[in-house]
Formats: structure tokens, C-alpha cells, sequence
């Protein structure tokens, strides 16, 4: 029970806060959101997203290939998501789905992947010149 606690409730709870988000009608222009900067807004919010979702597919104990490929799993849900966040967008009041919008979420991932994927090489390198 800690385990999904510590690991797949965070992602659970993003999720519903982006679909919370998501279906406030006109929600960026009540906040008077600068045209272009909602899209670093849906890139933070993706990032984040896949950061969470590639913790707790680790953190699982009963789909291997998923634990063991958890960084591709974790983008490919998160860009699917974007997706499946800008169609529901179409049934609110106020909002429409927006191809940008689901470029920039797929940017977030894809900036996640690159930053974790920096970090586990400078690690490496990193342990191996410590090691040698």
C-alpha cells in the first residue's frame, strides 16, 4: 500500500488535474494567460506528467516489459494523453482542441525524456570514471 501511495497516486492526481484544468470553460482567458505562453504552461504540465508516470511504471511490480521499458512507456502515455486531453477539450463550453496544444505537451515529454536521458549518460560516465 506505501508503493501506491509513494508512487502511482502522484501520477493518478496530475491526471486529474489536468482533466480538472481542462474543462474549466475559457480557463487560460480568465487568467489572462500571454498568447504562446499557455503552450510553456502544457510543457510544464507534460513533463512533469511523464516524470511521474515513468516513476511509478518503475515502481510497479507486475508488468516486467513495462518496469523494464518504463521511460518509453511513460511518453507514449503522456503524448496519447495530450491527445486524448485536447478531444475532451472539444466537448467543453468555451475551450477547443488545438494542435499546438498537443504539440507542446508532446515538446514536455519529449524535453523529459531528453533531460533524463542527459542525466543517466553523465551519470554513467560519471560512475565509470570513478570507477577506472
Amino acid at each position: 500500500m506505501k508503493n501506491v501511495l509513494k508512487y502511482q497516486l502522484p501520477p493518478l492526481l496530475w491526471i486529474a488535474l489536468i482533466y480538472v484544468l481542462s474543462s474549466i470553460p475559457k480557463f487560460q482567458e480568465s487568467l489572462h494567460v500571454p498568447l504562446g505562453f499557455d503552450k510553456i504552461i502544457h510543457a510544464v504540465m507534460f513533463f512533469v506528467l511523464c516524470l511521474l508516470v515513468r516513476r511509478a511504471f518503475i515502481h510497479q511490480e507486475y508488468f516486467l516489459l513495462l518496469r523494464d521499458h518504463a521511460l518509453l512507456g511513460a511518453a507514449i502515455f503522456s503524448i496519447v494523453y495530450g491527445i486524448l486531453d485536447e478531444y475532451h477539450q472539444q466537448f467543453t463550453p468555451g475551450r477547443i482542441p488545438d494542435l499546438y496544444d498537443v504539440l507542446a505537451d508532446a515538446g514536455g515529454t519529449l524535453l523529459y525524456v531528453g533531460v533524463f536521458l542527459l542525466a543517466r549518460t553523465a551519470k554513467v560516465k560519471k560512475e565509470s570514471s570513478q570507477a577506472g
